[in-house]
């Protein structure tokens, strides 16, 4: 990274390598999108089309969306998209996209996500993601799964 970026710091226990937790400002985006991009692409892999990387550039720079990095010896091993959904009845920090590599490490900072969560009045963090996610995430509920059917063909 070019410029300090840091808005928000968390660090995994003394016993492993460290590992920090950051929360971009969106004036920050462009100097890290190089080496987050393919981190987030690989998401993209395993959606129903959605949002593809290059969505999430706009929004963030708006402030729309919130990128996370952790970084291991300099270097930026995950990223991640957030995003407070407004439903009629809570708000919620949705985790939109999760990347790279490290994961039982950066499950560590799942504290500090949800104090971001409850500063902006959200009550509970909200993840889309395949089965496998449920293994690391044991203190999480399952609370349903999304069908989706592709229809595109008959839009022709």
């Amino acid at each position: 990274m070019t410029k300090e970026a840091v808005i928000t710091r968390h660090t995994t226990p003394a016993d492993s390598t460290e590992v920090t937790a950051h929360i971009l400002s969106p004036e920050d985006i462009p100097y890290v999108w190089e080496e987050v991009e393919p981190m987030l692409a690989m998401v993209s892999e395993h959606t129903e089309g959605e949002l593809l990387t290059e969505d999430f550039m706009t929004p963030l720079e708006e402030g729309h969306m919130q990128l996370w990095v952790a970084i291991e010896n300099k270097n930026i091993i995950a990223a991640m998209v957030t995003q407070v959904v407004t439903y009629p009845q809570k708000r919620v920090l949705r985790i939109i996209a999760l990347g790279g590599e490290g994961f039982k490490k950066i499950k560590e900072f799942t504290p500090m996500v949800e104090s971001f969560a409850i500063r902006l009045e959200c009550s509970s963090l909200e993840l889309w993601g395949r089965k496998g996610w449920k293994k690391l995430l044991p203190d999480w509920k399952s609370s349903y799964i999304v069908y989706t059917k592709d229809i595109k063909m008959r839009m022709q």
